[in-house]
């Protein structure tokens, strides 16, 4: 993903945290709020409860495969993380990339 379309500051994650509104999947969780700007921004993340560093890389590469393909269906102007859960390290990419388009469906941010 573009480097413009990616949420990273510590203020920014925070907010949405704080202000956003979840949805959950066996694979990830997904919270969003409106940021009130042109785009979409998407931040993942993976807790240390999900393993170790291997681990943690692979649900966050995973996680940000799947933002990338279903980013151009994303509506804009919100904010979005991606949690991702145990379970993500267990499935496929396809899988991962099904699970995000029914949670963008059920929150309203699939176009």
């Amino acid at each position: 993903m573009e480097r413009r379309v990616r949420l990273r500051r510590a203020s920014h994650i925070r907010q949405v945290y704080e202000d956003g509104r979840s949805w959950k999947h066996p694979l990830l969780i997904l919270i969003a709020r409106p940021n009130g700007l042109d785009l979409t921004r998407v931040g993942v993340t993976a807790s240390r409860r999900l393993g170790g560093a291997v681990a943690r890389n692979r649900a966050r590469r995973l996680l940000r495969e799947a933002a990338r393909l279903l980013y151009p269906q994303i509506e804009k102007g919100w904010d979005v993380m991606l949690v991702a859960r145990a379970a993500i390290l267990t499935v496929k990419e396809p899988q991962v990339e099904e699970g995000l388009a029914s949670l963008l469906k059920r929150a309203g941010l699939s176009r």
